[in-house]
């Protein structure tokens, strides 16, 4: 039952990258913007700002795996309008803006995906079992970050956009077939209101300072993800000279760093303190986001840079969720994690905006180094703040 579950994660979690990556490397064929790139990223995110509290609210009063497999076909339809409009040419250069559309359809799926992914292990699995396997699909929502740009890349190599477009929605359509096999019981749920039930989010979350502080970290330590998401694709392609493979090959160096690192997080699952790992790692890993534009002559130097920030940056988001897990009961387990999705994706869109702007004004490099000091400087005050983290994780 787990073996399907997690078989229709990762084609549903690849498909969800893959649509990032290819819907910012399409925006940035179409438009010499790197501003709308960053809006193109924060279309996929902005649903999440209406429909979180109400998903989180859904998920923890009615069939999480219903929810999540109406949800990836909402994905599925994003991806097969974008090669629809493709196809007749509504996209195209100088007409970019109806691939907001493809975004916001994703990001309406999105805005159940991720918070269910994580919230239907508790009707799969016992409370006791619950933090070990969230760690498995976290390195496996690592996994498909890191090998979409690579599969996205290798079919951009040989077919039109139309096509990889078309292979993304397959493989949603495939992730739900695999879902719908899997036989889910209700496990304890909220008797209370249909409504969104913040208040007795909010009244948790005060009772629960280390779930908060989780919350709040998590906010901090996804800032880069933006100039990721935004920039990384074109600065590989117009600052390192890349072919559409190769760029797709360098970033899954990155990938494979973030899937190394979430799985190194089962050697550290035992040990006491991981709150200094994390505040440690993730300062280390702002310094090497920041080096990386000094070692554009080194495509093998960049190459383990990358590879190295992506290892620190998958130890710290594998622990996090895992904490928020091990310290969230089932019946609430949907909106806290409807609340960590909306972190841990909406952040990044705002600071990829912010990225393209300023990287349209300074470009690429200069961005990179002033988000990884700027984000350093986030993470000093919070270490020094957070002594629930420090103390009892």
């Amino acid at each position: 039952m787990i073996l399907f579950y997690y078989l229709s994660s990762i084609l549903g979690l690849l498909a969800g990258n893959m649509f990032n990556y290819t819907a910012i490397i399409l925006s940035q064929s179409i438009s010499n913007s790197d501003t709308f790139s960053g809006w193109v990223f924060f279309f996929v995110c902005f649903p999440l700002l209406f429909l979180s509290f109400t998903a989180g609210r859904l998920l923890d009063k009615y069939s999480r795996k219903w929810l999540l497999a109406g949800a990836q076909i909402s994905m599925a339809c994003g991806s097969g309008f974008a090669a629809l409009a493709l196809h007749l040419e509504w996209i195209s250069p100088g007409k970019p803006y109806l691939l907001l559309v493809s975004s916001v359809l994703s990001g309406i799926g999105l805005s159940f995906v991720m918070p269910g992914r994580f919230a239907i292990l508790g009707d799969l699995l016992e409370h006791s079992k619950i933090g070990k396997h969230s760690v498995w699909l976290n390195t496996l929502v690592l996994f498909g970050y890191g090998l979409a740009p690579l599969v996205a890349g290798y079919f951009k190599e040989y077919f039109s956009f139309k096509y990889v477009f078309m292979s993304i929605g397959s493989a949603y359509v495939l992730s739900v077939f695999f879902l719908i096999l899997i036989p889910v019981q209700m496990r304890e749920r909220s008797k209370t209101s249909s409504g969104p039930g913040i208040s007795e989010l909010v009244e948790y979350l005060k009772n629960s300072t280390l779930v908060s502080q989780f919350l709040l970290l998590m906010g901090a330590v996804v800032l880069l993800v933006g100039p990721v998401q935004v920039l990384l694709p074109k600065y590989a392609k117009e600052v390192l000279g890349l072919g559409e493979g190769e760029r797709g090959a360098l970033l899954s160096a990155l990938g494979i760093g973030l899937v190394i690192g979430g799985g190194a997080t089962f050697l550290l699952h035992g040990l006491r303190k991981k709150g200094h790992i994390l505040f440690g790692t993730a300062l280390f890993s702002c310094f090497l986001f920041s080096l990386i534009p000094f070692l554009a002559e080194s495509l093998v130097l960049t190459a383990v840079c990358f590879f190295v920030f992506g290892f620190m940056t998958g130890v710290i988001i594998t622990l996090i969720p895992a904490g928020i897990q091990q310290n969230t009961e089932n019946h609430i387990r949907g909106r806290i994690l409807s609340l960590y999705s909306l972190v841990f994706l909406l952040v990044p869109a705002f600071s990829g905006i912010l990225s393209g702007f300023f990287s349209d004004r300074i470009g690429i490099p200069s961005t990179f180094v002033w988000s990884g000091f700027l984000e350093m400087g986030v993470l000093i005050y919070l270490s020094w703040r957070m002594d629930q983290v420090r103390s009892h994780y």
